[in-house]
């Protein structure tokens, strides 16, 4: 395989006019650094496919930037590529940026007037110091300035450095190269990645793409710049997904893009691979993700609580792309997934509309008369309760709000509280081992709200509809409160309780000691 071209004697507008694109005018640039450590390369997909983040495009380096490759024998032949370029050492903007001292540094600085108010870039960040030092003091990085701040990431602490993005971290976004099955020298690359620019349209700006080792000069760091990236028409904003362990997800990636070419939208690439409607891509954490026919992208979580950020890339029919972010939050409890019975069967509890019908326990279908959704951070008193499959008799594993009751009956009821049923939070329920808190990511608490207050069937297991209270003005914005207030005026009443009565009575914390001590024994 032949050594990626690398032009070294493009000057600064070369390299500038290379990468930016639709919706931006390139009117000054400037490259502070040594002349063999910058360039315009070109057919990236032919001489090294999976690695440039374009067929052509900007490489600044740390080193010499022909040395990105070898033009003869097997690819990464040599496991501690350095090259000492006479770059920028010890700037001081460098260092305060890096935290540290940095050596063989390399800025490309443009002025440019956007139109839009957002700019993006797709690039790659390789390196050497992979995989031995990505938690060690020598995190060559990667920088962008804009008028004269500092552009963090939306993934991980916002660096990008082996630190942040690594095998172990962001593992979704790096591809292990000590193996040489890449044409690159680098031990080790991101994925295509992208930043999200803050700019101001119509008027001049100033940026500045920066690279530089860092505590040493020793081993090359690159950052490669897909040529005509660094755009304003189309923004491919980031998207979080809620997963349940071992749930599904489908959602429109789409919807909050931003698109001013004038083109339509087609997903061509998730996690740097080709996306084909109806195929499964296997992340290396085990995630599912699939294109639908109709544009949106089904995920199916594993059993693993985790957070997973991967990419996607959208292209517009106008021949304009961008890469976008995806995190992928999955914990135990995600209220979106629950499978509500209706009269039609098990519905996803996001599915469900108001005036749809709910099958109940004490009065049949009843129609849905509000249903509201909210999402927290799961820590604290919002971490949601995993309740296992079976722990309550013919039902399958459900995760709920730690306020939500569950309907318990049985002789324990009768024999200690007179009551053939009764109501029962679910963080009084938790054991420690059938019935769990767990905490971490995001959860996305649905409510659905009847005429009266309901017992319905969530996976299977009889739990309660929401029960407006004092705490509905505490747990909603006060737009939320005002719709509730409009649907049911009683729920004015001062303390809250104008609403209806309980469906079965409801047990106070201490009243539930005998009942944990139960769960734990079955």
């Amino acid at each position: 395989m032949p050594r990626l071209p690398v032009d070294r004697g493009a000057d600064a507008e070369d390299m500038a006019n290379t990468i930016f694109g639709e919706g931006v005018t390139v009117v000054d640039a400037t490259y502070t650094g040594d002349n063999r450590a910058s360039g315009v390369y070109s057919n990236g997909d032919s001489v090294s496919p999976g690695v440039t983040p374009g067929d052509s495009g900007v490489i600044l380096s740390t080193g010499n930037a022909r040395n990105f490759s070898n033009g003869s024998g097997g690819f990464n032949q040599d496991t501690n590529q350095s090259s000492n370029m006479n770059g920028i050492d010890n700037d001081a903007g460098l260092n305060a940026l890096a935290g540290a001292n940095t050596y063989d540094g390399a800025i490309l600085e443009v002025d440019f007037i956007p139109t839009g108010d957002t700019m993006t870039m797709q690039f790659v960040f390789a390196s050497e110091e992979y995989p031995e030092y990505v938690n060690s003091i020598y995190q060559d990085f990667v920088a962008v300035n804009i008028n004269g701040s500092f552009v963090p990431m939306e993934i991980g602490n916002g660096d990008v450095d082996p630190g942040n993005i690594n095998g172990g971290e962001n593992e979704s976004l790096f591809i292990n190269n000590t193996g040489g099955a890449y044409n690159t020298e680098m031990d080790g690359f991101t994925l295509t990645m992208t930043l999200t620019i803050p700019v101001n349209a119509g008027v001049l700006n100033t940026i500045q793409f920066i690279i530089a080792d860092v505590s040493d000069s020793s081993y090359d760091s690159s950052l490669l710049i897909a040529a005509g990236s660094v755009q304003t028409a189309l923004v491919a904003n980031t998207d979080t997904v809620n997963v349940g362990l071992n749930g599904t997800r489908t959602v429109d990636l789409l919807a909050n893009d931003e698109n001013t070419t004038g083109g339509t939208l087609t997903i061509t690439h998730i996690s740097g691979q080709p996306a084909v409607v109806g195929v499964p891509i296997t992340l290396g954490s085990g995630q599912i993700i699939t294109l639908n026919a109709d544009g949106t992208v089904t995920f199916e979580g594993d059993g693993d609580e985790e957070t997973v950020n991967l990419t996607y890339t959208v292209e517009s029919s106008t021949g304009t792309t961008d890469t976008g972010f995806i995190t992928i939050t999955q914990a135990p409890c995600f209220a979106a997934g629950t499978f509500i019975l209706t009269p039609f069967g098990e519905v996803p509890v996001e599915h469900i509309a108001v005036d749809d019908l709910v099958e109940t326990l004490d009065n049949g279908p009843q129609p849905v008369r509000w249903h509201g959704s909210r999402t927290v951070q799961a820590t604290g008193k919002f971490a949601p309760v995993l309740i296992a499959e079976g722990t309550f008799g013919d039902h399958r594993a459900l995760t709920l709000s730690p306020l939500h009751r569950v309907l318990i009956g049985g002789a324990w009821s009768e024999l200690l509280f007179g009551e053939d049923e009764v109501l029962v939070k679910a963080r009084d329920l938790v054991n420690g081992k059938s019935i769990r808190q767990i905490e971490g990511g995001t959860v996305e608490y649905h409510h659905l709200l009847f005429d009266d207050h309901q017992i319905v069937f969530s996976e299977k297991l009889a739990t309660e509809s929401y029960l407006p209270g004092p705490q509905t003005s505490a747990s909603f914005d006060p737009e939320i409160v005002n719709e509730l207030c409009t649907l049911f005026p009683e729920l004015k009443d001062s303390d809250g309780t104008g609403y209806g009565q309980m469906a079965r009575p409801g047990l106070k914390t201490f009243e539930v000691a005998a009942m944990a001590n139960w769960a734990l024994a079955s």
